[in-house]
């Protein structure tokens, strides 16, 4: 749109935007025809449903019709896709109308400034002038937000929208109403506010972040005389409790002639994970239940021992040997 003036078409949604801002809430929808129906007949130039093409066009129609029912965030949605597709900053002034309407003032005070730099010199010095009233006007239902944090690099989110990066450049506009501004960098505890705004004003925060501290606690109980260790290091004796960080943690539980006990705890944040522990009596050493214990391999290697005894014993049949019929590797019997 460049070398054209928006001129009554503009100054026809400004009028509409502005007689919505004097009387401090949306008109009814049946008040208040679509942005695109408002330019005047005698208007010189082309009006947006003609210069419009493609996509851009039925998207504009259709927010039209949408606007027109009332359901201004599915309007608002179409106006914002047209101007995407066509790049006609006029789109912009119905985007403005749809955001007053669902009294999003400091979004559609960007709006505006957004025409205003883009259109260039395709605004007249009246359509600059319904700008700066509109933004007065604005001014009413919006206050300022200043955050300082003790961290930079944090994201400022309003209502869980994010405006910003600490430190700000500048106050972030923010609309009248309860919002809830929350400071958050990874690795920190997210600060949060609500805060009650006024228009026309400033809010500040001041947001200290504090670094976050993953741990839970784990409690160990175990026979008197056992000792506890957590990820290899002995906290306690019969019985432990305290903070761990949260993961993975290795346990292991030993006492004298009982088998130690080795596991892997998980403990989440802020749980207190309980574990009860009862460790059982080693197998004595040396001897055949030493083999027994080991495992089915050994005992039927204890019992090739036995087999052999009897078969060399002199004087003695081998075929008295318990074992005598087992099969034995080393060719014991022939």
């Amino acid at each position: 749109m460049r070398g054209k003036h928006l001129g009554r078409w503009g100054r026809a949604v400004a009028v509409a935007l502005g007689v919505g801002l004097a009387a401090a809430q949306p008109a009814p929808a049946a008040a208040q025809p679509a942005p695109a129906a408002a330019q005047p007949a005698e208007t010189a130039e082309q009006p947006l449903s003609a210069s419009l093409t493609g996509m851009a066009k039925a998207e504009h129609g259709a927010g039209a019709a949408l606007y027109k029912e009332g359901d201004y965030v599915g309007a608002l949605a179409r106006f914002e896709r047209a101007y995407e597709l066509s790049r006609d900053p006029r789109v912009l002034w119905n985007v403005a109308a749809c955001q007053k309407n669902l009294r999003r003032y400091a979004k559609m005070l960007a709006t505006l400034r957004r025409i205003e730099t883009e259109s260039g010199d395709a605004l007249s010095p009246r359509d600059r002038k319904d700008i700066a009233e509109l933004v007065q006007a604005a001014g009413a239902f919006v206050s300022h937000l200043e955050v300082t944090a003790s961290e930079p690099g944090a994201t400022v989110f309003v209502d869980d929208e994010p405006v910003g990066t600490t430190p700000l450049a500048a106050p972030v506009p923010i609309d009248i109403g309860e919002r809830r501004v929350r400071v958050s960098k990874p690795g920190f505890v997210d600060v949060v506010r609500r805060e009650k705004v006024v228009g026309g004003g400033s809010v500040a925060v001041a947001a200290r972040l504090e670094r976050a501290v993953h741990r839970g606690r784990l409690a160990i109980t175990a026979g008197p005389d056992d000792l506890i260790a957590v990820d290899g290091k002995v906290v306690g004796k019969g019985r432990w409790e305290g903070p761990v960080p949260s993961g993975t943690r290795a346990l292991r539980v030993t006492g004298p002639g009982k088998t130690p006990h080795e596991a892997e705890v998980l403990v989440r944040d802020d749980e207190r994970r309980r574990i009860d522990v009862t460790l059982e009596r080693a197998p004595e050493r040396g001897g055949a239940d030493r083999w027994l214990w080991i495992g089915g391999g050994a005992a039927i290697f204890a019992g090739a021992i036995v087999a052999g005894a009897l078969l060399f014993e002199p004087g003695r049949p081998a075929e008295q040997g318990s074992l005598g019929t087992v099969p034995l590797g080393f060719g014991g019997r022939r």
